[in-house]
């Protein structure tokens, strides 16, 4: 888990207030979780520390958004939301940066 010291001082973050701070951290961490489930995840302490960092961010970027209806079909009833999935990207993306992500057979 990462603390806000090391995202002020190391990560040299500065979107996220601190009294935010161990919420996101703490789905950040979840959403790294999951995606170590998913996939083959390679990296040092320090790597998954700046990962979760921005994973952080990410998660604080998007607590405001809502999911908004992107397309609607009245006939037969179909409805797309956007940001469905959104923020699931978005953590993956942020992860690579730090991290060697990949799917594949173990050796």
């Amino acid at each position: 888990m990462i603390d806000y010291d090391f995202y002020v001082n190391t990560y040299l973050g500065s979107v996220i207030p601190e009294k935010s701070f161990s919420g996101v951290a703490a789905r950040a961490a979840d959403a790294l979780a999951r995606i170590r489930r998913r996939y083959r995840v390679t990296g040092d302490g320090i790597s998954e520390k700046m990962a979760l960092c921005a994973m952080a961010e990410t998660v604080y970027a998007h607590s405001g958004k809502k999911a908004g209806v992107a397309a609607a079909t009245v006939g037969g009833v179909s409805v797309r939301y956007e940001n469905s999935g959104a923020l699931e990207k978005a953590l993956l993306e942020q992860a690579r940066i730090y991290l060697d992500i990949y799917r594949g057979a173990q050796i």
